[in-house]
């Protein structure tokens, strides 16, 4: 199972991102090989959001909500009081902010591997780029 970030969504849904093709690459291997996808339950907030923050569409966020909301492989944490109290713990350890020891949080929980391109997790969180699962998974080399 992977625990994968808003940055590496909000890039697959951002063609103008500089990850774009990179984070579909990844998506794409792991749609490919039937991975389990999991994120705290407001991935789905972030990631509609900044999208429709950078488009200045909101009707864009809608979609992208609909479509994270409703992707088959990806299981959505509840943010309740075991997450929130892991996040807290693991954020003020880590020297995380919020949202990150969220991310942080759920892999440790799940026992997931966390993916993200966010320099704090890659550096701090335990996480690791989406570059180097492939390249670890035998995927296709990042583009």
């Amino acid at each position: 199972m992977l625990t994968v970030d808003a940055s590496v969504w909000v890039a697959a849904f951002d063609p103008k991102d500089r990850f774009h093709r990179r984070s579909t690459a990844f998506l794409r291997e792991v749609s490919r090989r039937e991975e389990r996808l999991a994120g705290p339950a407001f991935v789905v907030l972030e990631v509609a959001c900044a999208i429709a923050r950078r488009a200045g569409d909101p009707h864009l966020g809608e979609v992208v909500a609909d479509r994270l909301g409703a992707h088959p492989a990806l299981l959505l944490h509840p943010l309740d009081e075991v997450l929130l109290a892991a996040a807290e713990a693991l954020g003020v350890r880590r020297l995380l902010r919020g949202a990150d020891a969220l991310y942080a949080a759920t892999a440790e929980l799940l026992d997931a591997r966390l993916v993200s391109w966010d320099e704090e997790l890659l550096s701090r969180g335990g996480a690791i780029k989406p570059d180097t699962w492939l390249a670890g998974a035998g995927g296709p080399p990042a583009e």
